[in-house]
């Protein structure tokens, strides 16, 4: 990466556990029997993992998926689960989440779908957190979207549903264009929603990555279409840089940057029009700099401060203030709050798979 490794070496190498693949992949399986995916292109977010809406006719029934299995059905989801209750939940939380992140990234409320959503549930209590979302882009529409979610009620409530819901957004917003949204941008926003412990995570992962010369130079990052064979060093850094631009502007103005981007392939362009960085190296010589000194406020390292620019554009549409209160466990009545904190890797260590702050 163009990354100076020095500025790394007085980070300690760190460890920290990820999500669990197996199972997500091996229900996605399962669930893709629901429905046959229509004609087009066909994307495949993957997830290593992350109001209410009122249930339209909600109703329970066995459906002999892998046993013993509820289906509860709202507007928009066809929620899956051994647990009746927890599957009333997830179905009511889907339904706020969509409406709630809608809001969140473009500002207005998601077109209605073509079919609803199968949204399959796996929770134990130690089950570790992770998702996938699949969906196929038609005729620039947004077709066949499947979901599997898993881990414990907790991280499937505030990580993995909104990290997969964010997916559906992003993907639904731009399937006019008949375009996935780039690798590092969509994972990245989906883990900005997440809950702390799991963003975390992420932070601790970064400092590894960079320390062990595994991190990715932007001029790579912005021209990935697929994963490489490499994938977490994508999944941190990605989230970061995410962090990054939107602890700037907002979730909006990011958006805004996606489709400039998206739009003429050049994202020198679009990150000089949105963000005032003349150059990829200009960011992420900016981002670096910002993730060695722990990350936070993000104000010392904005395109302004740095001197490129004397302001910066203004965006087309309205951003969201910047704020980042701490996210925490919400009720299951009223909009479930959403905040984007920057990420905060700093000093850290670890002992036993325990993240010490």
């Amino acid at each position: 990466m163009g990354v100076d490794r020095k500025l790394f070496e007085r980070q300690r190498s760190m460890d920290a556990k990820r999500y669990g693949w197996g199972l997500g992949l091996a229900f996605l399986i399962l669930v893709g029997a629901i429905g046959a995916p229509a004609l087009g292109q066909q994307y495949a977010p993957r997830m290593a993992a992350a109001a209410p809406g009122n249930l339209t006719g909600a109703t329970a029934s066995n459906t002999g998926v892998m046993g013993q299995r509820f289906l509860v059905e709202t507007q928009h989801f066809r929620v899956m689960c051994q647990d009746p209750e927890f599957a009333k939940q997830v179905a009511t939380m889907a339904e706020a989440y969509r409406n709630h992140l809608a809001m969140h990234w473009l500002g207005r409320k998601l077109p209605e779908w073509h079919e609803k959503v199968p949204l399959m549930v796996n929770t134990s209590p130690n089950l570790p957190a992770s998702g996938e979302t699949k969906y196929t882009l038609v005729g620039g529409t947004i077709r066949s979207i499947q979901m599997v979610v898993s881990g414990t009620k907790e991280r499937i409530l505030d990580s993995v549903l909104p990290h997969e819901m964010t997916h559906t957004v992003l993907a639904t917003h731009f399937s006019a264009s008949g375009k996935p949204v780039p690798r590092w941008a969509d994972e990245g926003a989906c883990t900005t929603v997440e809950h702390l412990s799991e963003r975390s995570k992420h932070d601790v992962m970064l400092v590894k990555f960079l320390t062990e010369s595994r991190g990715i130079p932007f001029s790579h990052l912005f021209a990935m279409r697929e994963y490489p064979p490499d994938m977490m060093p994508l999944y941190a850094q990605g989230y970061s840089l995410c962090a990054f631009l939107i602890a700037q502007a907002g979730p909006r103005r990011f958006v805004e940057f996606l489709e400039r981007g998206m739009q003429s392939e050049n994202w020198v362009q679009a990150v000089g029009d949105v963000y005032g960085y003349p150059k990829l190296g200009s960011l992420q010589t900016a981002w670096n700099a910002w993730v060695y000194d722990g990350g936070g406020e993000v104000s010392s390292y904005t395109a302004v401060a740095l001197g490129y620019v004397t302001n910066v554009p203004k965006p087309n549409i309205a951003s969201v203030p910047n704020s980042s209160p701490p996210l925490v466990p919400f009720p299951l009545t009223g909009n479930p709050p959403v905040s984007i904190r920057a990420s905060q890797p700093g000093p850290q260590q670890t002992v036993g798979g325990t993240i010490l702050r």
